[in-house]
């Protein structure tokens, strides 16, 4: 089966991987979260990076030490 391939520079996610890959094997982008009443995103890390799902329009998004998400697993290599 072949992998998906998704391209993301946000490093502080758990499903980020080397080469601005995304390694979740389910990804769920929103067109605006912010105004679609979605105020419990996860929060990340601090300092140029995001800090909430909403900050990168991607559900998937979890701070690299909080993840995985239930129900959503890595990519193995």
């Amino acid at each position: 089966m072949a992998s998906q391939q998704v391209r993301c520079t946000v490093s502080s996610c758990y499903y980020y991987a080397p080469g601005n890959n995304c390694a979740a094997e389910t990804i769920m982008v929103r067109a605006n979260p912010a105004t679609m009443g979605h105020t419990d995103f996860e929060t990340g890390e601090m300092g140029g990076q995001a800090r909430q799902s909403n900050q990168t329009l991607c559900e998937t998004f979890i701070p690299q030490e909080k993840g995985p998400k239930p129900g959503i697993n890595r990519i193995k290599d």
